[in-house]
């Protein structure tokens, strides 16, 4: 027996009413329980997925168009970055392990063969290895120096 069970329903004058296989499925798997069992009912908004309008307007429109506009305007990365510390990032303020995740992957961009974003917990050590140097080289221009714990770890492979 499955140890949950999600049951999609809809609101309707007041009561939350379902397809009458999934009130079915229901009643089989709460029959199943011993006496005794503790169970915890959680009921939440579903939100639809996103539309394929709006894929094609964040594609299509706001991707293509930041894009174009860019390269006649010849903005690059670096003027949005300095525009984007410039107005959005609140001056003073502590530097944070989380800003630093982040920062990361906008600074040392890794992708994978396709070209999508790559995140750490799916990199490769080939991948993991040119953020790590990135990241390290980009620091020490501002004198942060990074010491390299183990001059072998970039030819360890995977395991």
């Amino acid at each position: 027996m499955a140890k949950t069970l999600k049951t999609d329903m809809v609101a309707n004058k007041g009561r939350l009413s379902m397809r009458p296989v999934l009130a079915a499925g229901r009643i089989n798997w709460i029959s199943k329980l011993k006496d005794g069992t503790p169970v915890t009912e959680t009921l939440e908004i579903t939100r639809r997925p996103k539309t394929y309008q709006q894929v094609k307007m964040i594609f299509g429109l706001m991707i293509k168009d930041t894009l174009e506009q860019a390269a006649e305007k010849n903005i690059g990365v670096e003027e949005l970055l300095v525009y984007l510390i410039d107005h959005h990032i609140p001056k003073g303020q502590e530097l944070t392990e989380d800003f630093l995740h982040e920062l990361a992957y906008v600074i040392c961009p890794t992708t994978d063969d396709e070209g999508r974003r790559v995140t750490l917990s799916k990199m490769n050590t080939e991948q993991a290895a040119r953020l790590f140097e990135s990241f390290r080289n980009i620091v020490a221009g501002i004198g942060i120096v990074i010491p390299d714990p183990n001059p072998e770890w970039r030819h360890l492979s995977e395991i």
